[in-house]
């Protein structure tokens, strides 16, 4: 039996904030595991990857395209 736990780090502060996209238009990156989500100031999903860097990137490109 593994001595470690398999719960993982905390991830409290989830939220990440990047200044290349106006501050009103930003999306917001939230890490969830192993797992970063990118959310539109509606609240829709932009995407869902594993690289943070890719994921912001992508949806940096997809609001300002809007």
């Amino acid at each position: 039996m593994p001595r470690a736990s398999r719960k993982g780090k905390d991830n409290g502060n989830a939220q990440l904030h990047e200044g290349s996209v106006s501050r009103g238009e930003q999306p917001t990156i939230v890490e969830r595991g192993k797992k970063f989500a990118a959310y539109d100031k509606n609240g829709r999903l932009i995407i869902l990857g594993y690289v943070r860097k890719i994921v912001q990137d992508y949806a940096n490109d997809r609001v300002r395209q809007s």
